[in-house]
């Protein structure tokens, strides 16, 4: 078996090989990021009317990612609509590359440790997200490294420059990353890296030059529509709750609460620990190795905070930092424990594997949930037979418009301005009169139909009898059935989290009663 795994492991394409091969179960459960398919309808919006955007000839930058639309054009222009899987499976290869770069660094020399460290990191549960889950993200986890690598390891000037650039049209985040080891950089090369600087200020003139002069704004719109829609979301601006969120986003236990908290603070001890004795540890990797590995630690914690401070709500903006987390923590175990090796390797398998089981369930509560759902409700719109000439106000602006091809309205206004300027003109009745002034052909709410009380769909007494009038209810998508139907498994999983809401679909009436 040593053998075997070591000429696997000392060959860099089996490797790598090898760690897609143990994500592609992944493809089997059905679940894809809702967001992922606003990017891919933005793309398909390019291929089919040359427009980056979402409805048609209307230009917006409805996606978070330039990079990532390009090339998922790209697919789409080779695959047609067979293009999700191919895409996928891309990604994942690029997140496996990325984790090989990584392991060059920490273990230039050892075969083994650097085969189990690809393999353990690629099947955590935020490996395994940001490459089969359909975000950007293996592709950013790819830069990351390739900056990391072929720059502050190789020392190569054209990584100084490229990376950067690439690294800001995939998300303009990125340039938490870049200022990070920027500093690095000059930590362990004691002077200024020009051709960094220039990389960096060319990458963001560059998107920002794009954006004013294709989109006629500076940052991306799905940037301005968050914070009009999002800005009285949480009423809760506790030092409690804002310390809960931050560890509900850095950690693996997706619960808001004292609990999770204090183990993500033990977790955080514990990281602390494995730092201490990495950077003692004389025998264990290099200089530049061991700034490398406490920039990754300083880049992860860095984001998780500011972003959960800033009320950043969405699950993959931390999938990347997590990564560098188990990055950490597995270099570690590997390289610098001085417990029994075999038992300590074997123990960290054991860990993994269970956590890698962990995200497979939970992948499959998630699209057993979606098919169930969101792609019932689009299978049942698209009966009659729909396209661009009808439109729908929805939320989300995902897996519906991308499988219908609905002009779309969305409630947080990413895809479609004209919510948000609703919203600006009324913050309390911005929903109906988005309804009354837009006409869509189908709304789709979700918890609650429109006018009950608590609904986030307000409307004044006055146009209940409207809407009744101009609207139906199609049918009724009631998430506790799908909890009762689910296999035994899922059912025990949705006891335990409960996740999901119901869905009510509205058709305009043909004629009005």
């Amino acid at each position: 078996m040593k053998i075997i795994l070591s000429r696997v492991f000392n060959a860099p394409f089996m490797l790598i090989l090898l760690a897609v091969l143990v994500k592609i179960p992944l493809l089997f459960t059905g679940n894809i990021q809702e967001d992922s398919f606003i990017t891919w309808r933005v793309a398909r919006n390019l291929v089919k009317y040359g427009v980056i955007g979402f409805n048609g000839d209307e230009r917006i930058s409805a996606s978070t990612t330039h990079l990532y639309v390009f090339v998922t054009a790209f697919f789409q222009l080779i695959f047609g609509r067979n293009f999700i899987d191919p895409l996928l499976v891309f990604s994942g290869i690029l997140f496996a590359v990325g984790s090989w770069w990584m392991a060059k660094i920490l273990f230039p020399d050892e075969v083994m440790k650097r085969g189990f460290f690809v393999l353990l990191l690629n099947i955590t549960p935020p490996a395994l997200t940001a490459s089969f889950l359909g975000m950007e993200y293996g592709i950013l986890f790819f830069l990351y490294n390739g900056l990391i690598y072929f720059g502050l390891y190789k020392n190569k000037k054209w990584a100084y420059f490229l990376f950067p650039v690439l690294l800001l049209w995939t998300r303009m985040d990125a340039v938490i990353f870049l200022g990070i080891f920027f500093l690095a950089d000059f930590y362990l090369k004691r002077k200024i890296n020009f051709i960094y600087i220039l990389g960096g200020v060319i990458g963001v003139a560059t998107v920002v030059g794009f954006n004013y002069l294709y989109f006629g704004e500076i940052v991306n719109h799905t940037i301005t529509a968050k914070k009009i829609a999002y800005k009285n979301l949480m009423q809760n601006n506790s030092i409690e709750f804002l310390l809960y969120q931050w560890a509900y986003y850095g950690g693996l236990i997706k619960k808001y609460g004292l609990f999770s908290f204090l183990l993500f603070v033990a977790f955080l001890v514990f990281l602390s620990y494995v730092v201490f004795k990495i950077i003692k540890n004389k025998k264990a990797g290099t200089l530049t190795s061991k700034v490398i590995l406490v920039s990754v630690l300083v880049f992860a914690l860095a984001k998780i905070t500011v972003f959960s401070l800033f009320k950043a709500y969405f699950d993959w903006y931390y999938w990347i930092p997590r990564v560098f987390l188990f990055v950490v923590i597995l270099y570690y175990f590997l390289s610098v424990n001085t417990w029994k090796k075999k038992i300590v390797l074997l123990g960290i398998s054991i860990v993994f594997v269970g956590l890698y089981v962990f995200q497979m369930l939970q992948s499959c509560t998630v699209g057993y949930m979606e098919e169930r759902q969101r792609m019932s409700i689009a299978a049942d719109i698209n009966k009659d037979k729909v396209g661009i000439g009808k439109s729908i106000l929805l939320e989300p602006a995902g897996i519906i418009p991308f499988y219908t091809g609905l002009y779309t309205y969305d409630e947080v206004g990413l895809v479609n301005a004209r919510i948000n300027d609703e919203m600006l003109k009324d913050e309390e009745y911005w929903w109906m009169n988005s309804v009354v002034k837009f006409h869509p052909d189908y709304i789709l709410t979700i918890a609650k139909k429109p006018g009950d009380i608590n609904s986030f769909y307000k409307m004044k007494p006055e146009n209940r009898a409207d809407f009744n009038r101009d609207y139906k209810l199609l049918k009724t998508y009631p998430i506790a059935r799908i909890h009762d139907n689910a296999p035994s498994v899922l059912k025990w999983i949705y006891q335990i989290r409960p996740i999901g809401k119901d869905y009510f679909l509205y058709k305009k009436r043909s004629e009005k009663p």
